[in-house]
């Protein structure tokens, strides 16, 4: 509320709160059995909600970390048996996917509990996210350093991104478009989803494409073909995915905006933004939308990670390699 009206008090109590909800989140950590409750790991996540809300410069951002480190250790800490019941089963740096994440990932997937969702994906959509960002780390510590390995590893996972597309499930989501009011459609056009559910799991998808596709471009960059039509080719389809990727995110957010999901636009508008590879008006739609964020919603680190990336829009674009 303090972030969206002026009413500094309100920021002085939510603090006395969140000092309060810190210092028993804490005392619980510290004790042999609440340390594995479900409240302690709601109380860490929620900690880290209040410092995204919160955020107003870098200077916060390992606070933020250490709620979202701490959180992945607990998941590790709780074992397998958080899973094991329905209610239990519904409840990041330049380094690769912590191991405690990737396996609870996976305990969590061979549960019965989420069986029929795994009936009809070819493969996890975090999973595909676990791969490209290994390859990402991999990349940035120089363990991978041949250009034509890192596009080989990017295409297949873009492959595992198409095979993920091309089986999705209509219960889930259908896509169509329509004409809509300018003012609140980008280009006029809008997506129809069966659920806002729906609309937050395909902009997952296409954020994941657009980085496959950065690194993608990235590696040709770096990469000598003696047949430079096929990479002409492969350059080509990948600028125009990630720019049709960038554009489908951005006819999204009306589906998105005005419901309790908004705050998961903030990374796929961030990634749409900070792509110079995108043409002006698609980034600077996605500038406003993430300026929206802020004031309409409260959320602070929207704001902020929109002004930065206009603050260094004359730098080079986001490059894996750099």
């Amino acid at each position: 509320m303090s972030n969206i009206v002026d009413a500094p008090h309100v920021v002085v109590r939510a603090r006395e709160k969140y000092c309060l909800a810190l210092k028993e989140t804490n005392k619980a950590l510290r004790h042999p059995i609440q340390v594995k409750a479900d409240s302690t790991l709601t109380a860490v996540l929620l900690l880290g909600l209040f410092e995204t809300i919160a955020f107003d410069g870098w200077k916060n951002y390992h606070i933020w970390a250490t709620h979202i480190q701490g959180a992945t250790a607990l998941l590790q800490l709780r074992g397998t048996h958080q899973f094991t019941h329905e209610i239990q089963a519904c409840i990041q740096q330049g380094i690769r996917v912590p191991s405690a994440l990737t396996e609870v990932n996976s305990n969590f997937e061979r549960n019965g509990v989420v069986g029929p969702y795994n009936s009809i994906q070819p493969v996890s959509l975090a999973f595909i996210g676990f791969r490209i960002v290994d390859l990402c780390a991999d990349i940035k510590s120089h363990l991978l350093t041949d250009s034509r390995t890192i596009c080989h590893f990017a295409l297949d996972i873009k492959a595992n991104l198409k095979a993920w597309a091309d089986l999705r499930s209509e219960t889930f989501f259908e896509i169509s478009t329509v004409r809509e009011a300018a003012n609140i459609c980008f280009e006029d056009k809008k997506h129809v989803y069966s659920s806002v559910w729906g609309a937050q799991l395909w902009n997952s998808w296409r954020s994941l494409g657009i980085l496959i596709n950065q690194i993608i471009l990235d590696s040709l960059d770096h990469l000598l073909l003696h047949n430079q039509e096929i990479k002409r080719d492969v350059y080509s389809e990948a600028l125009y995915s990630l720019r049709n990727l960038s554009q489908d995110i951005c006819i999204s957010t009306p589906n998105l905006a005005s419901s309790p999901r908004a705050p998961t636009m903030i990374w796929p508008l961030y990634m749409v933004l900070q792509e110079a590879r995108n043409v002006e008006t698609v980034r600077s739609w996605a500038a406003i939308q993430l300026q929206g964020i802020k004031t309409y919603m409260g959320i602070k680190q929207a704001a902020v990670l929109a002004a930065d990336t206009w603050r260094e829009s004359l730098t080079p674009h986001f490059n894996i390699f750099a």
